[in-house]
């Protein structure tokens, strides 16, 4: 009986301990929503629903160029990506590397093994 106290001691120990913890952190999260609430942070508001709300962006408020928002690209920078170079085959049009060791890539589920 003595080890059965012993342990049963222990688990109660440690469950006291996870308590503690557990309250240190469901405190510390809730003072920092708090800090969200009230306009500070800048943190992902949601819904009723628990779904995340994107903020609207103040219409009256300066692009920067360049921004996704911003309808204007910036300077030096072209709407499409350059064409690849006929030189250079692209990584499409060279076939997939064989696994090594003779394995094979889509086996016959019902072939039996040799």
């Amino acid at each position: 009986m003595g080890f059965m106290d012993k342990a049963k001691k222990m688990a109660e120990q440690a469950q006291e301990k996870l308590d503690e913890v557990q309250t240190q952190f469901n405190d510390n999260q809730s003072q920092q929503r708090g800090g969200q609430a009230s306009g500070q942070g800048g943190g992902v508001s949601y819904d009723k629903h628990g779904r995340p709300v994107e903020s609207t962006p103040d219409p009256t408020a300066p692009v920067a160029p360049g921004s996704p928002e911003s309808p204007v690209a910036p300077a030096g920078e072209a709407e499409q990506p350059p064409a690849p170079q006929a030189d250079q085959p692209s990584a499409a049009s060279e076939p997939a590397p064989k696994p090594s060791g003779g394995a094979n890539a889509s086996p016959d589920p019902f072939k039996p093994i040799e």
